[in-house]
C-alpha cells in the first residue's frame, strides 16, 4: 500500500514540475501568455492575455506587478499601454499615455521604475513617459526628433529610431537609430520624467544600429546592428555618458553566406558571460538562427554558436529569469521556440518544443 502510495505521488508530482508566466507581445491581435516549463522547456496553456493592437513590445515592471506594451490607438493616437497583472498572471487596464508620431516600436523602464522610454521608427523620434504612483503612464513628458541619414540609400534616407534605454547608472539614455548610424545620447531626468540630447556614438557607416544591452558591470555597450549583421563593443564614460568604440565582431563565422538576412534582438546573460543575438533570415531558405558570444576580458566578444531557430523571422528572444531557458519568438510562422541554455559553456540546445502564437514580436517573463 505504501509503495503503491508513493508511486501515485511520483507520477503527479511529475505535473506539478516548476514553471514561470511568459507574456508574448505580437503584431496580431493582443498580447498573449503561456507557462514555460523550466524542466522540459514545453509551454503550455498558450492563450490571448489582452486585445489591443500594437503590442509589439513589451517591458516588464521589476517588481512583477505591470506590465508595459507600445499600443495604438483610436483615431490614429499611438503610444503607451499600462496593465496590472493579478496572482493568475491575467492583465488589466492600468492606464495609457499618448505622444504625437507614428507608433513606437520600443519600450523600456529606467532603473526607478517611474520613467518609460519609447522609440518611433517611422517617425524617427524618441519619447518618454512619467509613470505615477500607481505605474500608470502619462502622455508624454518630452518628444525629441533625430535628424540625419547615412549611406544606405535603401534604409537610411533618414532616421529610424529602433530602441531607448536608460544607463547603468540611470543619467543617460541610448537611443540606437538605424537611420543614421548613430547611438543618440540624453541626459535623463527621472524626477521629471524628462530626457534632453547631449551627444552621440558614431556606429560604422551602413551598419543600422537596432537594439543595445549594457554589460554586467556597466562598463561596456553592446549595439547590434540590423544591417550589417554585427555587434559593435563600446567602452562607456559613467560620469558623461560617452560611448568609445572598440570593436564589430560578425554574428557570423568567416565564409557564411549572410545575404538577405538582418539582425533583430540582443540580450546578455545574467552573470554577464554570454551575448546572444537573434538573426532573420529574409529568403524562405529558413537560416533564422542566434549567435551565441562569449564574453572576454575587457567586454570583448567572441562567436561560439550559431544555432538554427527552428522558425521564421526571430523577432525577439528573451532569457528566461532563472538563466536555463532562452525563447525565440517567430514574427512570420507565428509560434514560439525554447532553447536550453548551457550554464557552463552559454551554447544552446533545441529542446523539442514549441507553441502557436500569431505575429509573435516579443518575450517577457514575470519576475517574483
Amino acid at each position: 500500500m505504501k509503495l503503491t502510495n508513493l508511486f501515485f505521488l511520483a507520477l503527479t508530482g511529475l505535473g506539478f514540475a516548476e514553471s514561470t508566466r511568459v507574456y508574448i507581445g505580437t503584431g496580431a491581435d493582443g498580447i498573449y501568455t503561456t507557462m514555460l516549463n523550466l524542466e522540459t522547456g514545453e509551454m503550455a496553456d498558450t492563450k490571448r492575455a489582452f486585445e489591443q493592437k500594437g503590442t509589439g513590445f513589451l517591458e516588464m515592471r521589476p517588481d512583477g506587478k505591470m506590465l508595459y506594451s507600445t499600443a495604438q490607438f483610436e483615431k490614429g493616437k499611438a503610444g503607451v499601454r499600462a496593465y496590472r497583472i493579478d496572482k493568475d498572471g491575467s492583465l488589466h487596464h492600468g492606464g495609457k499615455g499618448i505622444y504625437e508620431g507614428r507608433g513606437l516600436c520600443h519600450v523600456s523602464l529606467d532603473a526607478t521604475g517611474r520613467v518609460l522610454l519609447g522609440a518611433d521608427y517611422g517617425g524617427g523620434k524618441v519619447a518618454s513617459f512619467l509613470l505615477n504612483g500607481k505605474g500608470a503612464p502619462g502622455d508624454a513628458v518630452t518628444v525629441n526628433d533625430h535628424k540625419g541619414s547615412s549611406v544606405n540609400l535603401k534604409r537610411q534616407k533618414g532616421p529610424h529610431a529602433h530602441s531607448f534605454y536608460a544607463g547603468p547608472d540611470n543619467k543617460f539614455g541610448y537611443a540606437p537609430d538605424l537611420g543614421i548610424d548613430k547611438v543618440m545620447i540624453y541626459k535623463l531626468d527621472s524626477d521629471k520624467g524628462a530626457v534632453k540630447e547631449v551627444g552621440f556614438a558614431k556606429s560604422p557607416p551602413g551598419a543600422g544600429p537596432r537594439h543595445m544591452k549594457f554589460g554586467r558591470n556597466g562598463k561596456q555597450a553592446y549595439v547590434l546592428n540590423e544591417l550589417k549583421l554585427s555587434v559593435s563593443v563600446y567602452d562607456r564614460n559613467s560620469g558623461n555618458g560617452e560611448l568609445k568604440i572598440k570593436e564589430t565582431v560578425s554574428v557570423f563565422k568567416d565564409g557564411v553566406d549572410g545575404s538577405n538576412m538582418s539582425c533583430s534582438e540582443i540580450r546578455i546573460s545574467k552573470d554577464g558571460k554570454f551575448a546572444y543575438a537573434a538573426n532573420r533570415d529574409l529568403t524562405d531558405q529558413r537560416r533564422d538562427s542566434v549567435s551565441v558570444f562569449q564574453i572576454g576580458e575587457g567586454g570583448k566578444l567572441k562567436l561560439i554558436q550559431t544555432e538554427n531557430c527552428r522558425l521564421s523571422i526571430p523577432r525577439n528572444i528573451n532569457l528566461d529569469p532563472s538563466g536555463k531557458w532562452l525563447l525565440v519568438a517567430g514574427q512570420k510562422s507565428n509560434e514560439v521556440t525554447s532553447f536550453k541554455v548551457d550554464a557552463e559553456t552559454g551554447k544552446l540546445l533545441f529542446s523539442g518544443q514549441r507553441t502557436a502564437v500569431p505575429r509573435a514580436m516579443c518575450i517577457e517573463f514575470t519576475r517574483n
